[in-house]
């Protein structure tokens, strides 16, 4: 009987579901046939049957088609946004009504007159109805209607969380459903002991009916959360219209079709740039504004562009329109025929149009002149206004974004410059810093990269950061440095003065927490106590952390000799069958006394120490061997990824090495996958590009590992022989909960499928970033979800076998 009764409320269930997914006018006809048809058979399936579900639960015919009834009202209401629909559910329920009762004196009538044929033997019975039972239960469905109503309204306004507002409607539906049961038969048979028994018996049955069908409301909420969403965020119902006339509800309709039209005055004339597109993406309206900002044709002797996928571009580029925003889409752009006026977009969704597609609002606000003001502000901000450098704020900001990088920072003190404004002024002493400021300026743009800069710190003190850690480099500069501020000042045709400069330096050939600027200062001072005209290099003791970098580094190089270095395999799997098709290799240690070492630890120190290579040759060996043995195990062929440097790239020995590493495994170079980071090759394409060819033509497949953190420039997406692209996990953490980075990894996608690469997505841990991978198209899923790294041993027990491959 259980069976039975779950059965029913599916098929009472799914009906209304499936309406939802209808649109406009079709999905409307739909919810009132279906409404019309289960109050209609609701009047006679009460008289017809009765289920049993368990001792003492016991469900008629009559209660399931009520629960429909409500289920469907609630979710017609909610598809639609329009509390209205309510005026027309209460006719709706007094025709059928009233449909009902005729129907069934008629058919009584008919069934008791002399000589009906009745070959089914149909009871009169069963026609049996009470005009005044009727009428009390559409009254009953009217004030329930509207009592849940009044109840989600008052929600609404509470603004509490989707969650809760959904928790809240769904117990308030099961409350009415109830209390329907509870209040029908006292109001018609009236209170007394027997009613009681008979209400308070049967409750457990009304209680399984209205739990049952709160289940396709949770089921809406879920599957169509965005037009949950839009419902509560509708306005709140006016409920004097309900009850209005007809004529009341014109002059609404009149009230409203004004504000229509102002809407569309202050649409055309403003001067914030607004479009109304389509789900395609095509233009189907604009005003003037945002043709004028965009260049374009008023949509009739000039017809609109077909989509405004170039309209709009950031960061050099044309920007991906979101598709679906969430909300409010808001972002800075450029835009314009020459693609340079700065702007803030904002998308907002509008609904559906006429065929059920969504429609969005474009709105465009033209910030030139804001920028202009804001460019100037920061400019005066961040420069000194005697020599036009740049001044102690940029510094700050720029040492404190290199905390973490390798950098040297050089201060210069111009010596005696104190006599100078006391023999001469303070405009002669002017003088001397803009000469001695440009003299500097012409060696940043001489010797420095861009990314360098010179800064006016104070009186006479002037600084250099510079990202090198190349000592020799920064000696030379420092040379230079003295040199030219060795020559005299012209203050005038009658006036010269000889300068000199005594410098500090802190310099740090390997990153690390430091105060650079004290650092400096302090070699300065003691340079100055020694010799003006000197340099002043800061001496830094040994730290714990340089002290511990060392030891790491004296370990890591006899774990290497010793081969005590550990490779562990994390699988990656396919992200619809969810088999293993490829392991990346990955180096793990555990030293005796200092017992598990990180690779966040270790992995720096190989690059500080040049034991990288040797590193990345002893996971290459290993990594390769494993396999071969996998293979002669008769599992299955896997790709098997391994990570590369860029020093292994650089300096010319890998492929040698790669070679012999596969001469000696046997392993096949088809099955075998370099990892190379964005950062290994840009800037040295003419170094990289010939050797990753050369792999190419060994049948070794090349990937771009941790995609996206690094400069991710098409053009080298385009020229270098790429087969997979790897999306760092930093594109992973927040989906499906952040927007924007669901709009960034599903990019990512797109564009890897658009130029025939495979997608990698790393650092995976949750069903729900599963889901959403596999549906943009991923490829394989690495991560804690299915697997961490783990030993070769462990591993095993995760690989099919040859057999199996071939049965798939």
């Amino acid at each position: 009987m259980f069976a039975l009764l779950i059965l029913q409320i599916a098929a009472f269930s799914l009906f209304p579901l499936y309406f939802t997914t209808l649109s406009g006018p079709v999905r409307q006809v739909h919810f009132y046939v279906y409404i019309s048809l289960v109050l209609l058979i609701g009047g006679f399936m009460g008289n017809i049957y009765s289920l049993p579900v368990a001792d003492g639960i016991v469900v008629s015919g009559g209660n399931l088609c009520y629960g429909a009834f409500m289920m469907t009202s609630v979710m017609f209401v909610w598809i639609e946004r329009n509390a209205f629909i309510l005026r027309h559910l209460v006719r709706l329920v007094f025709v059928v009504d009233v449909f009902n009762i005729i129907v069934s004196f008629l058919t009584e009538s008919i069934l008791q007159a002399n000589g009906v044929i009745n070959p089914h033997g149909v009871p009169t019975a069963l026609f049996e109805v009470s005009t005044s039972l009727i009428a009390l239960g559409g009254v009953l469905i009217v004030a329930e209607l509207l009592l849940l109503l009044y109840i989600f309204e008052f929600t609404k306004k509470k603004k509490t969380t989707l969650p809760i507002t959904a928790a809240i409607y769904i117990l308030s539906f099961v409350l009415v459903l109830v209390l329907d049961g509870i209040a029908f038969p006292f109001i018609a048979f009236g209170i007394n002991a027997q009613i009681a028994a008979i209400v308070f018996g049967g409750l457990a049955g009304k209680v399984l009916i209205a739990v049952a069908f709160g289940v396709p409301l949770a089921l809406f909420v879920l599957w169509k959360r965005r037009a949950f969403v839009e419902y509560l965020e509708a306005d709140t119902v006016r409920w004097r219209l309900l009850i209005a006339s007809s004529s009341a509800l014109i002059k609404e309709m009149a009230r409203k079709d004004q504000d229509v039209r102002r809407g569309d005055v202050v649409f055309k004339n403003s001067t914030e740039g607004l479009a109304i597109v389509g789900h395609t993406g095509a233009m189907l309206k604009a005003n003037g504004a945002f043709q004028r900002m965009l260049g374009i044709g008023d949509g009739v002797a000039h017809p609109y562009p077909a989509s405004l996928t170039d309209a709009f571009w950031g960061d050099g580029q044309p920007l991906p329109l979101p598709h679906n925003p969430k909300g409010t889409w808001r972002r800075e752009v450029t835009f314009g025929p020459d693609k340079c006026r700065p702007g803030i977009l904002s998308i907002t969704s509008a609904g559906e149009d006429a065929e059920g597609g969504e429609t969005y609002v474009y709105s465009l606000i033209d910030i030139t002149e804001q920028k202009s003001a804001q460019d100037r502000l920061e400019y005066l901000a961040s420069r000194d206004q005697l020599t036009g450098l740049a001044n102690r704020r940029v510094l700050d900001q720029r040492l404190f974004s290199l905390r973490d990088k390798a950098f040297a920072l050089v201060i210069v003190d111009l010596d005696h410059f104190k006599d100078v404004n006391d023999s001469f002024g303070h405009g002669a002493g002017d003088r001397v810093l803009q000469v001695v400021a440009s003299r500097l300026d012409a060696i940043q743009r001489e010797c420095l990269k861009p990314d360098d800069i010179l800064c006016r710190i104070g009186g006479d003190e002037f600084a250099f950061l510079i990202r090198s850690d190349d000592g020799v480099f920064i000696e030379s500069v420092l040379e230079k440095i003295q040199k030219t501020l060795g020559q005299t000042v012209r203050i005038d045709d009658n006036l010269e003065v000889f300068s000199s400069a005594t410098l500090g330096v802190s310099y740090k050939p390997q990153a690390g927490g430091h105060d650079a600027l004290l650092e400096a200062d302090s070699a300065l001072y003691e340079a100055k106590r020694n010799r003006r005209g000197s340099v002043g290099i800061y001496e830094d003791r040994l730290t714990a952390e340089s002290q511990k970098k060392m030891r790491l580094g004296v370990k890591l190089k006899n774990a290497l000799a010793n081969n005590v270095l550990q490779v562990h395999y994390q699988p990656q799997f396919d992200a619809v069958s969810h088999k293993l098709c490829g392991v990346e290799a990955l180096a793990r240690w555990t030293d005796p006394e200092l017992g598990v070492v990180p690779p966040s630890d270790f992995i720096p120190v190989a690059e500080g120490t040049s034991l990288i290579e040797a590193v990345g040759e002893y996971v290459l060996e290993r990594a390769c061997r494993d396999a071969q043995e996998w293979l002669q195990s008769g599992y299955a062929p896997i790709t098997v990824s391994v990570n590369i440097s860029a020093s292994q790239v650089r300096f010319g020995s890998f492929k040698s090495v790669l070679t012999k590493t596969l001469a000696e495994t046997k392993f096949p170079a088809s099955h075998l996958q370099i990892e190379i980071t964005e950062s290994s090759y840009i800037e040295r394409e003419n170094e990289v590009t010939p050797l990753l060819k050369d792999l190419k033509d060994m049948g070794i497949s090349i990937a771009i590992d941790d995609f996206g953190t690094g400069y991710s420039s098409f053009s080298y997406l385009r020229e270098m022989p790429w087969d997979c692209i790897k999306i760092d996990r930093s594109f992973i953490t927040d989906i499906p909960r952040d927007a924007q980075q669901c709009g960034l990894a599903s990019t990512i996608i797109k564009l890897a499928k658009v130029m025939s690469f495979k997608v990698v997505a790393e650092g995976v841990e949750t069903r729900e970033q599963l889901d959403s991978l596999a549906a943009w198209g991923c490829d394989l899923i690495q991560g804690y979800y299915f697997s961490k790294a783990v030993p070769k041993e462990i591993l095993v027990s995760l690989l099919p076998h040859q057999s199996e491959s071939l049965a798939l």
